[in-house]
């Protein structure tokens, strides 16, 4: 299933009307979607058949490069968007880098979307799928790589934004899900129907006849503003510096 993010959190995200933005891109959708709004969007991307498909994307500047050395002036950029990308990289080095290329009053804007597993149902199918594998439904989708952005001295200020987004969920749409869990690869053709035999009876006992369940996701949204202080401060020797005479 894929989710549309809202238009709402964008815009909060974009800060901004026609923006000149950097994209971490880890597939085309955000960046399609900032481009139709109206910015000016570039995008970065160390895979190459992504790199392909986002050069056929209008009004769009594709850059084979990783965020730890972006190939670019410094100062360029108004804010910086990565959507469920910060934890693929190494933040030590790539916050330098993304806060040399913003300009003054920029920001990243970084979000992640989490399934919310406080609905009664979902509880339910993650007690029964745990009966199979006890890290089933325990997802980790990398947003504790924000933490890391909020305790950089690069970016100390930081506003924080968590959008409510439903999924509509057929009983396919929910037998799908189940056979693509990694737990699925471990059973057998028996065990493995008497499984998905259990999902349908939880979804039909979920709903009335006709419906779909709704599963539930919080879109975690960071505005993290950039400080050059750290980028353009005089280099101060310690005492104790390597003296070397003239």
């Amino acid at each position: 299933m894929s989710i549309t993010l809202p238009d709402e959190a964008l815009t909060w995200l974009s800060v901004w009307q026609n923006v000149r933005a950097l994209v971490l891109a880890t597939d085309t959708h955000l960046t399609r979607r900032l481009s139709a709004a109206g910015h000016a969007v570039y995008a970065l991307t160390d895979d190459a058949r992504i790199h392909a498909r986002l050069a056929t994307v209008e009004r769009v500047t594709p850059m084979l490069a990783r965020p730890e050395a972006v190939p670019t002036d410094p100062l360029q950029f108004e804010v910086v968007f990565a959507h469920q990308a910060l934890h693929r990289y190494d933040l030590d080095q790539a916050l330098p880098q993304l806060a040399r290329v913003l300009r003054a009053g920029g920001c990243v804007s970084a979000s992640y979307l989490v399934r919310d597993d406080s609905v009664p149902w979902v509880r339910r199918l993650a007690a029964l799928l745990r009966r199979y594998d006890p890290m089933a439904m325990k997802g980790d989708y990398g947003h504790q790589s924000l933490d890391v952005l909020g305790r950089s001295k690069y970016f100390p200020e930081v506003e924080r934004r968590a959008f409510r987004i439903w999924q509509a969920v057929s009983r396919d749409d929910l037998v799908a899900m189940v056979r693509h869990q990694p737990l699925a690869a471990n059973l057998d053709g028996g065990q493995l129907d008497t499984l998905i035999g259990q999902v349908v009876e939880l979804f039909d006992g979920a709903v009335r006849p006709g419906e779909n369940l709704r599963l539930p996701y919080q879109l975690l949204c960071w505005r993290a503003w950039v400080s050059h202080e750290e980028l353009t401060g005089p280099v101060e020797i310690p005492d104790s510096g390597l003296a070397i005479p003239l």
